[in-house]
């Protein structure tokens, strides 16, 4: 019968084994096909909008390579001093490169993420029937977490850096014996970059640390490899993130400005610490259910619902397995329990995801924070499944598959667009003469900034920076010493009034034709004679079209008509209140009849803009 099963499993998977891990052939067949199966979805998602990208990530890498930090003052919010080394090679690929090949390179270093990952499994697995087999379906199964599709081909930096959080990891697994030296100071070398690029990286930190004292080796040995893995982590961390957050220090008086102000109390920043405490669980009961809550209610942990059930299944299953350990102790019969297992690299895995777990819980609570934990999850489960239920092989395969379709049948993302081949163009001025610009921060705009002249200082106003009377006094001055001041603030408005013009087909067909015979141009005689002589077409002016040239569009539909007037509405009242807020916070006149709109685009989406003349109240 074994040989007939051996055989049955043979033909449905012999596919795999060609990609089984066992050798460095077989790891890096399955590697590679992972790899070019990341990058086919990155390509397929189109280009990344996403709202970080648009806030700081092309923004950062443009600052720091043109040293701007004396220059500018958070025109990307308080994002605009988070380490920029991660965004370097994605805003060189953006300006030098077709858009494209930015989107294989995301592809790429995302689908790295197996490499570590099916090694992992790889060793979990010591001693088990189709090892190879197993590990290259939970590696597989594991880059199919929630939180990690949803940034598959994207700069979010949580799947960028998942394939160095897991490297160490991997490298950080004992032998029974213990450790290579070598090896602990290569996973700390591996964990300080990682950190370096994010820092948010650092829950992985705290877990791995926790997770080798918790070895069940003996105590001179684990201290030894926690001594070399920190010190391997703080120097990769110091070599690479240390020159910038030393410079920031030199700049503002905190190195980790605005952010733990409250500490170093730089005077352009208020004191206080700076953190997004809307995620975390409100006390102890809710944190004590909070991966159930994960689970089931996933708008709770994030702007989009990321769907996924392994984190209610392991949770349950590990209280399940927990108790059962107590009764077996109570009975006598913990220490002879064949399935207790005292392999030290499945229990430091266990203590990694557990305590990695916690320190998300009460430090973030952020779902996409997870995903290089969440990439970690199947094979956990599958370990816990096999402990607690040995003889029902069916169910452990129903509630796997399970686990493995939500998230695939969820799948989100934070945002992409149709690919073109520029990643973002920005429409300036003809006569871009400003000495400061100030980039309203109620949206992310600091995306346009690399693609308009250089020549401006550009200061971050109203956003969620937390500015002290210092910084708003530094506002004022910089429109005072400066020549002429424009604010660049988003045109959504404009943008959906677009939207309506293009409901119509005929106006759509009519405004193409315009553009092709180059009638849209100007001051648009004919496409303003066509309007004149149509009781249902108005003219969207030139100036108030995101492309920047005239657009037909229908308003003898009530609703449209309605709409229109709503925007338009919403427009005014827009600009009102951010002229209040000019005047009240900075003391300066928004001058909203110089307005003038402006086209950019990510990829081929539009995303207008207007620069609004500003000046000192006299």
């Amino acid at each position: 019968m074994s040989g007939v099963a051996g055989a049955a499993a043979s033909g449905r998977w012999g596919w795999t084994r060609q990609f089984e891990p066992g050798s460095r052939r077989g790891l890096a067949m399955a590697t590679v096909a992972v790899v070019a199966l990341a990058v086919l979805v990155s390509l397929l998602r189109g280009q990344d909008t996403n709202w970080d990208l648009r806030n700081y990530h092309l923004y950062n890498a443009w600052a720091w390579l043109n040293g701007r930090i004396a220059t500018d003052l958070a025109p990307a919010q308080l994002q605009s001093y988070f380490t920029p080394l991660l965004d370097v090679p994605y805003y060189l690929l953006v300006q030098h490169a077709p858009a494209p090949v930015a989107g294989v390179f995301l592809g790429i270093l995302h689908g790295l993420a197996f490499l570590p990952l099916c090694w992992i499994a790889w060793r979990i697995l010591a001693g088990e029937q189709e090892r190879g087999r197993k590990a290259f379906l939970l590696a597989l199964a594991g880059m199919c977490g929630g939180a990690f599709l949803s940034e598959l081909g994207n700069t979010m930096g949580d799947a960028s850096t998942a394939a160095l959080v897991l490297g160490a990891l991997a490298l950080a697994l004992p032998s029974a014996g213990g450790w290579a030296s070598r090896t602990v100071a290569l996973a700390g070398a591996l964990l300080g970059t990682a950190v370096a690029l994010k820092l948010t990286n650092a829950l992985y930190a705290v877990a791995l640390g926790l997770a080798v004292l918790a070895a069940p080796l003996p105590w001179r040995v684990r201290l030894r490899a926690l001594a070399v893995l920190v010190a391997m982590s703080l120097l990769a961390f110091a070599l690479l993130a240390g020159p910038w957050f030393y410079r920031v220090w030199n700049t503002f008086g905190n190195p980790l400005f605005p952010q733990f102000n409250s500490w170093f109390q730089a005077p352009l920043a208020a004191p206080v610490s700076v953190s997004d405490t809307r995620w975390l669980p409100k006390g102890l009961g809710q944190a004590l259910v909070w991966p159930l809550r994960l689970t089931f209610e996933p708008r709770r942990f994030s702007e989009i619902a990321l769907p996924q059930l392994a984190w209610a299944v392991l949770y349950i299953g590990g209280i399940a397995a927990a108790i059962r350990w107590l009764v077996r102790r109570l009975r006598g019969q913990g220490a002879g329990a064949a399935t207790v297992t005292r392999d030290p690299a499945r229990v430091m895995l266990v203590v990694y995801l557990v305590a990695g777990f916690v320190v998300w819980t009460g430090v973030f609570s952020i779902h996409r924070y997870l995903a290089a934990l969440e990439l970690l999850a199947p094979l956990t489960l599958w370990l816990l499944l096999h402990h607690l239920l040995p003889e029902r092989v069916r169910l452990r395969k129903v509630l796997m598959i399970l686990c493995l379709l939500v998230p695939l049948v969820g799948w989100n993302d934070w945002g992409h667009a149709g690919w073109a081949r520029q990643a973002a163009r920005v429409e300036a001025p003809e006569r871009f003469n400003a000495d400061t610009i100030l980039v309203l921060g109620d949206a992310p705009n600091a995306w346009r900034l690399p693609f308009l002249p250089a020549g401006p200082a550009y200061v971050g106003v109203a956003s969620n920076f937390p500015e002290s009377d210092a910084y708003r006094a530094q506002v004022r001055s910089a429109v005072a010493e400066g020549g002429q001041a424009m604010l660049l603030l988003s045109a959504e408005a404009v943008a959906r009034r677009e939207q309506i013009a293009r409901k119509d087909d005929k106006n759509a067909v009519y405004n193409r034709l315009a553009g092709w015979l180059m009638l849209d141009r100007g001051s648009c005689p004919a496409l303003r004679w066509a309007a004149r002589r149509s009781s249902s077409r108005t003219l969207v002016e030139a100036g108030q079209s995101p492309t920047g040239r005239c657009l037909l569009a229908m308003i003898s539909d009530p609703e449209v008509a309605t709409e229109v007037g709503a925007v338009e509405l919403a427009e005014r009242e827009r600009l009102r209140e951010v002229g209040g807020t000019l005047a009240k916070r900075y003391g300066l006149v928004l001058d909203v009849e110089g307005c003038r709109t402006y086209g950019s685009w990510m990829g081929t989406d539009p995303y207008p803009y207007q620069l609004c003349p500003v000046a000192l109240q006299r």
